[in-house]
């Protein structure tokens, strides 16, 4: 087994495991292992690493609880509602068309998985299952590293402030506003803190995502502004990794230290399918 450090050489951020069999998965050592890597390089690809559900599941449940959709059972082409579609099947199992407002279009806008939950996701796992010939790349940024490169003063004012997310919010910003009460209902608003300390490697991070609506306490104007300038300086070049996807591969990564994006893909020939299950934060 080798570990492939990704990126600028200057930063540990983004690496590829290679050689790791599917066996290999069942065992304390590569779960700590797994652990340990996510830890140091936030991004953690797995390469040859064909999985079916069954396996994806049991491979998430030794890192913690696993979400749930709050979904109707009307939009998802899946019945467990522990995994998750990503890509351009729709609920028919058909190429989707991409000219209507869709739930998964926020995909595209930075963001962290579920931040508009109170138990918000800790570990992504999204598992490639179909790709086209040539695969649209996955992007993050490092929001330890753009935590870092604040001034003295700037981390001093934002070191307590609390932000509030929402869905609804989130969704609006690509087009879709058509939830259920029920879905609604299950999505209230949450706050989160702005600044977070990973608790294994003690690092400090910014918490974003494109569910951030206002600072909690600031006039809406101001926070919002607040939050665009962090996003904008979060998302520097300097900052980002793009993930370029192999065949049957297995990404991970933490939440809690990153946002990420889909870049766009669209296609009337090729499916893209990838399977996305996601482990929530102790209570």
């Amino acid at each position: 087994m080798l570990i492939e450090p990704l990126g600028h050489p200057g930063r540990e951020f983004g690496a590829v495991i290679h050689d790791l069999r599917p066996e290999e998965l069942r065992t304390e050592a590569t779960i700590a292992m797994l652990n340990d890597a996510l830890a140091r390089y936030a991004v953690v690809g797995v390469r040859g690493m064909p999985l079916d559900d069954e396996a994806q599941l049991a491979l998430a449940d030794r890192f913690g609880p696993i979400h749930q959709s709050i979904l109707d059972a009307s939009r998802r082409r899946l019945a467990d509602r522990r995994l998750n579609d990503v890509g351009n099947i729709d609920v028919k199992g058909n190429l989707k068309d991409a000219t209507a407002p869709a739930y998964g279009d926020s995909n595209l806008l930075w963001h962290s998985d579920l931040t508009f939950l109170a138990r918000p996701a800790r570990i992504t796992l999204l598992s490639a299952r179909a790709l086209p010939p040539e695969p649209p790349p996955t992007e993050y940024v490092d929001m330890r590293a753009a935590w870092d490169a604040l001034p003295s003063d700037r981390k001093a004012l934002l070191a307590s402030l609390e932000v509030e997310h929402s869905v609804l919010v989130q969704r609006a910003k690509c087009g879709f506003t058509d939830f259920t009460d029920e879905e609604r209902r299950q999505a209230p608003a949450v706050r989160h803190a702005l600044v977070r300390q990973h608790p294994v490697s003690g690092r400090r991070s910014l918490y974003l995502s494109s569910s951030a609506s206002h600072i909690a306490g600031w006039p809406l104007d101001q926070g919002r502004t607040l939050i665009e300038e962090l996003l904008e300086h979060a998302t520097q070049p300097a900052f980002l990794l793009s993930y370029a996807w192999h065949a049957n591969d297995l990404l991970l990564w933490d939440n809690s230290v990153t946002m990420h994006r889909a870049t766009p893909f669209e296609s009337t020939e090729h499916r893209r399918e990838l399977r996305w299950t996601a482990v929530v934060e102790a209570a």
